[in-house]
């Protein structure tokens, strides 16, 4: 449509968007002292080997009630959106964010392709 100009505000206020911090990453720091402390909970640690199930099964549930609902009411539509689709997308933001560390499988790109799967229905 039309070009945008930003002025010297703009750019300035945009430097000030994140806070940057030369202090070491606290995550590695809290872990080694944790292991330190107790460290049987190395047992703990690694993939899940449930979770590509839990994401097929979450994901079939969301088509599986896309399809259930097509002839609903708005208000029943709207309950079953609030209270299954929700729960579903959380489960399923949550289970993104496990397989964003590498968490849901052993190698990468079977983390990367749950991950695709489980953005399908979001």
């Amino acid at each position: 449509m039309g070009r945008v100009t930003k002025s010297a505000a703009d750019v300035v206020l945009a430097d000030r968007d994140f806070i940057f911090s030369k202090d070491d990453e606290p995550h590695a720091k809290r872990r080694m002292e944790i292991l330190k402390m107790h460290p049987q909970i190395k047992d703990l640690m690694g993939h899940e080997w449930r979770t590509k199930y839990i994401v097929a099964a979450t994901v079939s549930l969301q088509v599986f009630m896309a399809w259930l609902t097509l002839e609903w009411s708005w208000t029943s539509y709207l309950i079953a959106v609030y209270v299954v689709g929700a729960t579903a997308n959380h489960s399923l933001f949550l289970a993104i964010h496990e397989l964003a560390h590498n968490l849901g499988a052993k190698t990468l790109n079977e983390n990367r392709i749950i991950s695709i799967v489980a953005n399908w229905p979001i």
